[in-house]
């Protein structure tokens, strides 16, 4: 059985967080950083885009500003996302594509579903029952609804997936974040959210953060037949991290680069 990394989780802002996914990544593919499963939070709530989507186009950023959040894009795919600060966790994983092909996983989408099946075996422990979608990218629904949406990037070997897991939705909130699509209204997508988004907390009997992070560790051991064992950042990941914190991720030129 493998062993890997787990990062317990955290609480950082959008450039950290995106950042240290990519420093994981890149000191993984040196060989110099361990295959990495970590959760965590946003402080503030952030709005990401995904690689090569337009800022103007996908975000509000004026109401963005008035209210203090982040905006980051990401290196991974996707579409532009509201990280909310009370109502959201976020998992990510980096190890080599030829794990998951000796699992049986060849195809791109059948990789995002092994990862995804991780969170699926999680919920089940406690009781859920989530199903898997693909809603532009794969995703994990309850009752119909989605709750979890996935992105991931590939390089030299190896891949970073991250993704959503919603424990309550704001679509008001969300949708003057985000902006709608054209010649799509607000209240429109406020309605659509309502009707095709949730938030699991409330289905969870007691629901504890602690008791939820536990049961997803033990989804993604049983689904990827691994061994997780609690780490630490390292000092070279910290470093990178920083590093790209502030040359990339908190630049407006890479912000903007498609504006």
């Amino acid at each position: 059985m493998s062993e890997w990394r787990f990062l317990p989780i955290e609480v950082k802002t959008g450039f950290w967080n995106m950042a240290l996914d990519q420093a994981i990544l890149e000191l993984a593919i040196e060989k110099k950083s361990p295959n990495t499963l970590r959760f965590y939070k946003w402080k503030p709530s952030t709005a990401s885009i995904g690689r090569n989507q337009s800022l103007s186009n996908e975000v509000d950023s004026q109401f963005v500003r008035s209210k203090g959040f982040n905006i980051v894009r990401r290196i991974t795919g996707g579409g532009a996302v509201f990280h909310d600060e009370f109502r959201e966790i976020t998992y990510s994983i980096v190890c080599p594509i030829k794990f998951l092909e000796n699992l049986g996983a060849i195809k791109v989408l059948e990789q995002f579903e092994i990862i995804t099946q991780g969170i699926t075996m999680g919920l089940k422990i406690l009781g859920l029952q989530p199903e898997k979608d693909v809603i532009h990218c794969p995703a994990i629904l309850l009752d119909g609804k989605k709750f979890s949406g996935n992105a991931q990037v590939r390089k030299k070997g190896y891949i970073l997936q991250h993704g959503t897991i919603l424990l309550d939705i704001a679509p008001e909130l969300m949708y003057s974040v985000l902006k709608a699509p054209e010649n799509i209204g607000k209240s429109r997508m406020v309605r659509s959210v309502r009707a095709k988004c949730i938030g699991i907390k409330n289905l969870i009997q007691n629901y504890e953060q602690n008791k939820l992070i536990i049961s997803l560790k033990n989804g993604f051991e049983t689904t990827l037949g691994i061994k997780l064992k609690e780490g630490i950042i390292s000092v070279n990941e910290k470093e990178l991290a920083r590093q790209l914190v502030k040359e990339k991720y908190s630049s407006l030129k890479w912000l903007k680069i498609y504006d």
